[in-house]
């Protein structure tokens, strides 16, 4: 076997020899070994490639080379002290948009083209199309337009301050994508669909067979013209909620950024929204059918009340209205939603509620919990008509304060079992369940099981059994580091204490820190 390091320059020193397509864990245990105070110029850490990546999607990158990226940065390794030594002809164009996608670092790794054959292919599938893309119109925090609103905010089709509407729907970006998914395809702004599925986990794809590349008429709308939020979620980001972008900038200064979602932390302001919004307005038709809120928390933004007032002066009061809302607030200034809601028969509320008392407020900081409870009530009271139902996000930190709530909740009758709804965070990856060492997954399954033997055959039970699966069949410990680092920073600044509220991880969060130190 021909030793591929015979083909580096020969000014450049081997800190480390890592098998590319190596176990994560295991990429991840030698980089922190390898891992030097100080790197000398012409050190590199090698990455040696001898077979092709995968490509799962056909305007994607590989697979194995993004998780890389992905754990370089988490180690804080600078990327110009990494290097590719790969068959690949096509390395340096793979390299410079993965570092642009996903890395924190502005330099990028190095590379050296060995020879060989390097064929990539990209799988092909029976269904992979979403009746969202043709549709729907979604409109990100960021006036990005996105497939949807789970699609991956890095990759957008266009951007409502840039372009109007119409542009965009019918961009070359947008086209293709709905040609891709035509032929089989899998597109990287999908990602998150696509992976859940192949968890054994629901997605939010609508799935059906398209036999034309043209959208139809816009029915559906999903907006979140701003980040505004009063909340700070340990699981959320810039992107999502004014309240952390705001945080970021008081640890880390107006340049700053906690990941490699790179968001403009420069809030937008109320004259490019109220733009933006007006780009939208033209799509609050009287023939729409549904419109999806979310934010940010829609309920404290001025441009749901308008939007309300327009179906209400356009007498469209029988369009869906569905809410993804944190529940912490029923009036903005001089408006009570709850008065605009008993004008629309058909309302949905999905609140997204993952546990209770100090560790809603933990979880979800900003959470007041008897405040919750309190809007729960008045819902119920004053708009019985709405279906209020808890949309709740499983993370390890709160899989058993959730059992708690949720059977609290059934037995006392104030949920039915179908009000209450689960989904599998899947990132940031720390906090996902596959993240946690074997013996707490050993302990959380048991709680699992007894759980969904309790509540007895239903859709809760089938989803509670998912991520039951997903959290065994998957190992992502070693982000664990990531999560101590980022809930230090974050304990420090908000005054609250991890350990405090959940004693039965405090091992993972002492180990972790551990081996920062």
């Amino acid at each position: 076997m021909i030793n591929k390091l015979h083909f580096l320059k020969n000014d450049i020193s081997v800190v480390g020899e890592i098998q590319f397509d190596s176990d994560l864990n295991e990429i991840s245990r030698q980089l922190k070994e390898l891992r030097k105070p100080v790197f000398l110029a012409n050190d590199r850490i090698v990455f040696v490639q001898d077979k092709p990546d995968e490509y799962p999607f056909i305007n994607g990158y590989g697979k194995q080379l993004i998780e890389i990226q992905k754990i370089v940065d988490q180690i804080d390794i600078s990327n110009c002290f990494v290097l590719i030594l790969t068959p690949n002809t096509n390395v340096k164009k793979e390299i410079a948009s993965i570092n642009k996608a996903y890395s924190i670092d502005s330099t990028v790794f190095d590379y050296c083209v060995y020879p060989g054959e390097y064929e990539i292919s990209v799988p092909v599938y029976k269904n992979t199309a979403c009746k969202k893309q043709w549709n729907q119109l979604y409109v990100g925090t960021d006036a990005n337009v996105l497939p949807c609103c789970v699609a991956d905010h890095r990759f957008p089709t266009g951007n409502v301050s840039q372009n109007s509407v119409s542009e965009i729907l019918n961009s070359d970006k947008d086209q293709n994508i709905r040609q891709w998914m035509m032929q089989g395809y899998r597109v990287k702004e999908c990602e998150k669909c696509y992976s859940q599925e192949d968890n054994q986990l629901q997605s939010r794809r609508e799935k059906f067979v398209p036999n034309k590349v043209e959208r139809d008429r816009i029915k559906h709308l999903d907006v979140r013209l701003n980040n505004i939020c009063n909340f700070k979620c340990r699981m959320c980001s810039e992107y999502f909620s004014s309240s952390i972008q705001q945080e970021t900038i008081e640890i880390y200064g107006t340049d700053a950024f906690l990941s490699h979602e790179k968001v403009n932390l420069n809030p937008v302001t109320r004259k490019s929204r109220q733009s933006n919004l007006d780009k939208i307005l033209p799509y609050v038709s009287s023939d729409l059918e549904s419109i999806y809120f979310a934010g940010g928390e829609p309920l404290i933004t001025e441009e749901h009340y308008k939007i309300l007032d327009q179906l209400i002066n356009l007498e469209n009061l029988d369009v869906q209205i569905v809410y993804n809302t944190n529940l912490s607030k029923l009036k903005f200034k001089n408006k009570n939603v709850l008065d605009y809601w008993k004008k629309f028969p058909n309302v949905r509320v999905g609140a997204s509620i993952d546990a209770s008392d100090l560790v809603a407020e933990y979880v979800r900081h900003g959470t007041i919990w008897k405040d919750t409870l309190d809007n729960i009530n008045d819902i119920k009271i004053q708009t019985p008509h709405v279906k209020l139902e808890i949309q709740s996000t499983v993370q390890w930190m709160n899989i058993e304060n959730l059992i708690q709530l949720q059977t609290k909740w059934i037995n006392s009758g104030l949920f039915n079992k179908e009000d209450l709804m689960i989904t599998t965070l899947r990132t940031p990856l720390f906090l996902n369940i596959s993240s946690l060492p074997v013996a707490h997954k050993k302990r959380l399954t048991k709680k699992i099981k007894n759980h969904i033997n309790n509540i007895g055959q239903c859709e809760l039970a089938q989803h509670w059994a998912e991520a039951k699966n997903f959290m065994n069949s998957t190992n992502s410990q070693y982000t664990l580091d990531e999560f101590t680092k980022t809930t230090q920073k974050l304990d420090n600044h908000r005054k609250e204490s991890f350990v405090e509220v959940f004693p039965q991880f405090s091992d993972i969060y002492s180990v972790a820190n551990d081996q920062q130190i």
